[in-house]
């Protein structure tokens, strides 16, 4: 039976992670490359930078940050890409390594990031994609500074994450929770809506009390929503050039080609306060 707690400002060692509810699918073996495959933009994405590069797939190089059990990792090898990915969870990527050797395309194609370090040489990758990934990232910087130092010159990045003002917290689906710095202010909020039920099913064997501690020690532990200055700040501090609206526009003409024109930059800039950001990058130096 789940630990029950008598007060709720008991430290949460003896809990799960948030990351560890049941809908979680990283810590299970890789069984197949299907589910790995990315939204239609990011496909057209990569079809575009080859065809720029003026190369086939496999002479590509992708690196997908932050790519947990290596899914699109696995569905961009079985495509015909040269694609390899980084985590910071070592069970996460020997899931994933296994999958991929069997399938022959090597072992060690999922690296580990332990501590600033980024296991590849420098300059090797074409391409960096990230999903759901920076609204994680602690020190920014650090981050993109290894983007940067395994990027060749004239690389390019595409980078998608949600938007600081999103109305409802895509993990643990709070609402307005992570508008509020982290502090008393959030907890309110975070208590108000697991007292409402307005959060993800997780954890519901656990008490009140228990379930909060795990969700706040993610949102304050897990999650950083920042302004885009920032991001863009911390990116072109390392030779990556940022580029927010363009690309949320051109996400959205995918989805909408009747949306006017006119109205482009407009819903474009909405969408990346208030639902999701498509961010691209280039490393010019």
């Amino acid at each position: 039976m789940p630990h029950r707690r008598a007060h709720d400002d008991t430290p949460p060692q003896d809990l799960p992670r948030f990351t560890e509810h049941t809908a979680h699918n990283k810590t299970a073996p890789l069984e197949s490359a299907e589910g790995g495959r990315p939204e239609a933009f990011v496909q057209d994405y990569l079809e575009t930078a080859r065809r720029q590069l003026g190369r086939d797939r496999g002479h590509v190089r992708v690196l997908d940050m932050g790519c947990g059990r290596g899914d699109r990792v696995a569905w961009l090898c079985a495509q015909g890409w040269d694609a390899w990915g980084a985590d910071v969870v070592s069970e996460y990527l020997e899931n994933g390594n296994a999958f991929l050797e069997r399938r022959g395309f090597g072992g060690d194609r999922l690296r580990l990031i332990a501590g600033s370090d980024l296991a590849f040489a420098p300059e090797i990758f074409d391409v960096v994609l990230s999903d759901q990934v920076l609204e994680h990232v602690a020190d920014l910087h650090t981050f993109a500074r290894q983007l940067a130092r395994v990027s060749r010159i004239g690389s390019i990045g595409l980078h998608v994450f949600p938007a600081r003002w999103t109305p409802v917290e895509p993990h643990m689906r709070t609402p307005l929770v992570h508008w509020a710095p982290k502090g008393p202010a959030r907890d309110a909020l975070l208590r108000l809506a697991l007292g409402t039920r307005l959060s993800a099913g997780y954890f519901t064997d656990y008490s009140r009390a228990d379930r909060f501690l795990i969700f706040r020690r993610f949102s304050e532990e897990e999650t950083f929503y920042r302004p885009l200055r920032e991001v863009a700040s911390a990116f072109r501090a390392y030779g990556l050039e940022c580029s927010f609206t363009e690309p949320t526009k051109d996400k959205l003409y995918s989805r909408l080609p009747t949306l006017p024109r006119a109205l482009g930059t407009l819903v474009a800039t909405l969408y990346l306060n208030l639902f999701s950001v498509y961010m691209t990058t280039s490393r010019t130096a």
